[in-house]
Parts: structure tokens; C-alpha cells; sequence
């Protein structure tokens, strides 16, 4: 399962992921992993969730597809991975997020692995393929 969570800077998306995982690290028997721009919010997240922390690994938007697979690939007891600005650490444009969330899709699958993705963007710029997938 995925779901997106978008609204523009400081409309409070990242608060939202965090108590989210938070709240689902108290109920979860596998892992969660949020990947950030950013360690700023290492202190508001259970020292549970695994913080991956994008700008220390040489990685593009090319490259972003593989860096969850490898991160999938070695922990195979991990159930939910948050995305915290995925428009901003990929620089995908929205036609981009699109082709993005599909294959994250069948990797979601695939894998019984779900993903919660924040973008920094009006839930009405997001392609209409895409809205089943939108939280906020």
C-alpha cells in the first residue's frame, strides 16, 4: 500500500509523518525506516524507526529506485519505510512522481512492504492516476 501526503512548505507534512510513525511503531512486529533530507528530526522519531538520511549517500533520481531496493534487499523484516520530501531529494518533476509511484507500487507488493511519501506539492498539481494514493 502507498500513500502520499502532500501540502506546501511548513503546512505541517513532516509532523504528520512522524506521529504517524510513531503511532505505527508501537503497533508493528517488522521494522520501519524513514528516509529524510535531513537528520533535524532524528530526536522526534522512536529510537525504534531506522532514520536514513539521504545527502550522506551519492544518489540521484535515477539512482533513488535502487537505493529503497537495497535498503529493502537488507532487512527483509522491514513492513513500512516513510519518504519525507521525495519531490526534493529526487528533483522529480510531477510527471516523474508518477512513473515513480508505479513502480513503487509493484515493490509494495512485491515485498508486503508499505510506503508513506511526502511530496511538497498541492494534492491538486498530483496526476489523477495517482489520487487513490492520496492522504492529504
Amino acid at each position: 500500500m502507498i500513500q502520499i501526503i502532500t501540502g506546501q512548505t511548513g503546512e505541517g507534512k513532516t509532523k504528520q509523518m512522524i506521529d504517524l510513525a510513531n503511532e505505527r511503531c508501537r503497533s508493528l512486529d517488522g521494522h520501519i525506516v524513514y528516509i529524510d533530507s535531513t537528520t533535524q528530526h532524528r530526536f522526534a522519531l522512536s529510537h525504534h524507526i531506522r532514520l536514513i538520511e539521504t545527502t550522506s549517500f551519492p544518489i540521484n533520481a535515477h539512482d533513488f529506485f535502487g537505493f529503497l531496493c537495497g535498503i529493502l534487499s537488507s532487512n527483509h523484516d522491514i513492513e513500512l519505510v516513510f519518504i519525507d520530501e521525495l519531490i526534493q531529494i529526487t528533483q522529480f518533476g510531477i510527471d516523474e512522481l508518477a512513473c515513480f509511484i508505479e513502480k513503487l507500487n509493484k515493490l509494495s507488493d512485491k515485498y508486503d512492504v508499505n510506503f508513506v511519501v511526502g511530496a511538497s506539492c498541492s494534492s491538486k498539481e498530483i496526476p489523477a492516476a495517482l489520487s487513490p494514493y492520496l492522504v492529504a
